[in-house]
């Protein structure tokens, strides 16, 4: 398995968990793509930061496994929280800016009662 960014630790609510962090180019390109998700540990997901706040779209094009997906602006207030599912091969497209992205396996956002409004730091 290749090697993920290296990660950091981040708090939503009352919880901590530690993101693998996606910044150069080649990280945000390739993002979890090859990774299995019983392959992700240490990390419980990846943060993708864009570096600028714009609409966004990911892809879950090359992934091996399903994952949840939310979109978080500057200030970490997750505006949107979705499914990226490689075997259907849709592409998700922000509806508003947004500077962050947050991939984690499918069903994390619901097993962490994690929902739109909740805060990233």
């Amino acid at each position: 398995m290749r090697e993920l960014p290296t990660g950091n630790t981040y708090r939503i609510g009352e919880k901590e968990f530690h993101f693998s962090l996606a910044e150069s180019i080649l990280e945000l390109m390739t993002g979890l793509k090859g990774v299995d998700v019983a392959r992700l540990a240490p990390y419980d997901g990846m943060l993708f930061d864009f570096g600028t706040t714009d609409f966004m779209i990911m892809t879950p094009r090359g992934c091996v496994m399903a994952l949840d997906l939310a979109f978080i602006d500057a200030d970490g207030v997750i505006k949107e929280i979705t499914t990226l599912d490689p075997t259907l091969g849709f592409n998700r497209a922000t509806s508003g800016n947004v500077r962050y992205a947050l991939e984690v396996p499918i069903g994390f956002f619901d097993t962490h009662n994690i929902q739109v409004g909740d805060i990233l730091v």
